[in-house]
């Protein structure tokens, strides 16, 4: 697949289970498109501040903020979005500061459902179509909620559509649906792990979106997937090194490369070495049964090995991104 057509419609929405990486793969999209001359707004619909620190610290306000050339970020806060809302349809500028208060908002949407999820996508329409801000945005990348929620938050707008049957909400909300629903516009990209419960509720996810929402679904990411340690014949070598004990064979290698190792340290990484196979054998097995299960294309990430992810980090991740892509 050629970028182009990977972000060829404006809105990316990227969502997954709880802590398989999907603000890292939104940071990551939304870098990869800024280096092809795109301009791009990230948004973050939580007060995590995860995606902030990963493309470089800027803290994420309501409105749109430059973060990187080419990239800017902003916090989708429902508050927020009712004030502007107010404003804009209304000119309810003095009484809008009464009503969107955290308290207020948190009140109105529990005793509406669904509420706070249409002021979050009413914001992504408002920057889709250039309003409200001095920026007109070629990529808009959309931190989503995570998967548990995806259904309810892209289904929003058709419900209020059901609900509201005339007037200037329903006809607001036939926007939403319209925006959501035309795979020139948005598609909807999932993160997960290589692994049972992650990859399951990606499927049940993915299927929902698709066949009971009626969105345009595209890339499954499989994120933190070991690559291969060893080349195939450097695997038969350790393993026989690894089966007959050979500690000093190892210590030797280590000290011909310029590392001392003694045999506690080598054991250790014989340990670490067994403990990553095991690993990457599960996740090859998960990973079969998505590529088998998933009609989308499934791009395979790596884990990357940091202590804490930061900029350098998104931008190795970006140029996978794109290999796979590519590949696609």
């Amino acid at each position: 697949m050629l970028l182009d057509e990977f972000f060829a419609p404006r809105i990316l929405v990227v969502s997954g289970k709880g802590g398989v990486g999907k603000t890292t793969v939104s940071a990551a999209l939304a870098l990869l498109a800024a280096r092809h001359g795109r301009k791009v707004c990230v948004a973050e619909v939580d007060r995590k501040g995860t995606l902030a620190r990963l493309l470089g610290g800027r803290e994420l306000t309501y409105e749109p903020n430059e973060l990187l050339p080419g990239v800017w970020g902003l916090n989708i806060m429902p508050e927020e979005a009712l004030g502007e809302y107010l404003r804009v349809q209304y000119h309810m500028r003095r009484i809008s500061r009464a009503f969107t208060s955290t308290h207020f908002v948190d009140y109105i949407t529990t005793a509406a459902p669904g509420l706070k999820d249409i002021l979050v996508l009413g914001k992504i329409w408002y920057l889709e179509q250039g309003r409200g801000t001095h920026h007109r945005f070629d990529t808009i990348v959309v931190d989503a909620p995570a998967a548990g929620h995806m259904k309810n938050f892209l289904s929003a707008p058709a419900g209020l559509s059901d609900a509201v049957q005339v007037g200037p909400i329903r006809r607001q909300a036939e926007w939403l649906r319209a925006m959501l629903t035309d795979p020139a516009r948005s598609r909807i990209h999932l993160v997960t792990l290589a692994e049972e419960m992650p990859v399951t509720e990606t499927l049940e996810t993915v299927t929902a979106v698709r066949d009971e929402v009626g969105l345009s679904t595209g890339t499954v990411f499989a994120n933190a997937v070991y690559s291969d340690l060893l080349t195939r014949d450097e695997e038969k070598t350790f393993a026989r090194l690894a089966d007959s004990k050979e500690w000093s064979s190892f210590a030797a290698a280590g000290k011909s490369a310029g590392v001392k190792l003694d045999d506690e340290d080598v054991q250790a990484l014989a340990g670490y070495h067994d403990f990553l196979e095991a690993r990457r054998a599960i996740q090859t097995s998960h990973l079969r049964k998505l590529k088998r299960e998933v009609q989308e294309p499934v791009a395979v990430l790596p884990f990357l090995f940091s202590a804490g992810l930061e900029l350098p980090d998104i931008e190795t991740l970006a140029d996978v991104v794109e290999m796979r892509i590519d590949e696609q």
